[in-house]
């Protein structure tokens, strides 16, 4: 075994159950509560154009995936999480995420030659694999990378951390643009993604307006934000599919943003409308404008999306100067200044400011078609849910084609029942 082997076998690469997103514990809480023995499927997926078994040995990765199914959500952020957010979190509830262990994935290689890595089981208890997977095999890939471009981790640290205050320096200019850190899943590792947060905090303390990451959340006394991503609403096409083929539309997302409001009692509103293009949902968001906080930018164009969302509120004659938009997708601070000198002022803007935050490292530019350190766009999404003893598999639609998922004929029921127009949207490369 190489030296090189041996330290990415002893690297803490996710710290415990509780090193992962906000938003999958507000979700977990809500599965828990409804759906707890649905079970599910998640499957990792790589949109870059990279092998990453060039990189990822599987016998590293299945180390790190047994170390975390030995791994507890610590006593000590129960605790602290029960003290702070005890309005949102029932002690029930508090007192299983004590109990939660998670399940070994399937690891190995696809019929494709790529890496699978993929989770079955019930769907409050698999579910936090998908950060926690993501951040490993990301982890992993970077310390290959660096060795084969002789890269030292002290070259990349300081030249990301250099990175990293410039743009914090760049966004004091800006004293009211704020934003939250959403760089769990494909961050440099947690003690860069730790340095990054105290940097911010130090140099950004008013702009800096809190963190996805629970364990970092708590430890350094930032507010944890977060609400509901895909998941959600690609499961509910499964559970409530006969309720949408005989509306012959998808009310399933309607029906899950009501329940989520009723569940959560007017908290934790954001929405997140492009799973089936951000048209359809925000055709769907108009019944819970006037009482939602606001929505979530997650593909397409973030400055057509501004404008459709004022024109909504403005059209329901909604202020939307009461109203967020928190704008997340593949966000460089230069993209986050433009839309905030757009919308500022005509909305309450936010950022979930995730890859670029969090992993910037340079050492991008490289010949020969080398990617250097530049970022990956890896997922791992709920592909699949067992309804009435079958299988069924779900589907993403998106504002960019490129990140719409699931399989031939699911995709095609879909779109026929949101009348989604994949050849009206532009086809963007994943980055991120």
């Amino acid at each position: 075994m190489t030296d090189a082997r041996v330290r990415n076998l002893s690297e803490r690469i996710v710290q415990n159950l509780a090193d992962v997103d906000f938003y999958k514990l507000t979700m977990l809480q809500f599965i828990w509560h409804y759906f707890r023995d649905t079970i599910v499927t998640f499957r990792f997926h790589n949109r870059t154009q990279v092998n990453l078994l060039d990189y990822v040995d599987i016998y590293e990765l299945r180390h790190q995936l047994e170390r975390i199914t030995r791994m507890r959500f610590p006593k000590w952020c129960v605790q602290a999480l029960e003290k702070k957010y005890g309005h949102l979190f029932a002690g029930e509830f508090l007192r299983y995420l004590e109990t939660l262990r998670l399940p070994m994935p399937v690891v190995g290689i696809d019929t494709d030659d790529k890496l699978w890595v993929e989770v079955t089981g019930s769907w409050s208890v698999v579910m936090l694999w998908e950060t926690i997977t993501m951040c490993i095999v990301n982890r992993l890939y970077f310390k290959a990378k660096m060795y084969e471009l002789e890269v030292s981790e002290q070259d990349a640290l300081q030249e990301g951390r250099a990175r990293a205050t410039h743009k914090f320096q760049s966004l004091a200019a800006y004293p009211t643009l704020t934003f939250v850190d959403f760089g769990t899943r494909r961050r440099w590792s947690y003690s860069h993604h730790l340095w990054v947060l105290q940097e911010a905090a130090r140099i950004l303390p008013q702009q800096l307006a809190g963190t996805s990451n629970v364990l970092l959340g708590l430890r350094l006394n930032l507010p944890l934000v977060g609400t509901m991503a895909h998941e959600l609403p690609m499961a509910m096409q499964v559970i409530f599919r006969d309720e949408d083929e005989k509306e012959g539309r998808i009310i399933s997302q309607r029906m899950l943003w009501r329940m989520w409001s009723e569940f959560y009692k007017g908290s934790l509103t954001i929405a997140l409308p492009d799973t089936y293009g951000n048209d359809y949902g925000l055709q769907d968001f108009k019944e819970f404008a006037a009482s939602w906080a606001g929505v979530r930018h997650d593909s397409g164009d973030p400055f057509e999306f501004g404008e459709k969302v004022i024109a909504l509120y403005q059209r329901l004659g909604i202020d939307s100067t009461s109203k967020t938009i928190v704008f997340s997708d593949g966000l460089t601070h230069e993209v986050m200044i433009a839309l905030w000198q757009r919308f500022h002022g005509r909305l309450r803007v936010s950022f979930g400011w995730g890859t670029h935050l969090t992993n910037d490292m340079g050492f991008d530019q490289w010949e020969n078609g080398n990617r250097g350190l530049a970022p990956l766009s890896i997922i791992m999404k709920l592909v699949a849910v067992i309804r009435e003893g079958k299988r069924v598999k779900t589907v993403k639609l998106s504002d960019n084609p490129g990140k719409v998922t699931g399989e031939r004929e699911e995709v095609q029921r879909v779109i026929a029942l949101t009348h989604y127009n994949a050849s009206a949207h532009q086809a963007v490369e994943c980055v991120v």
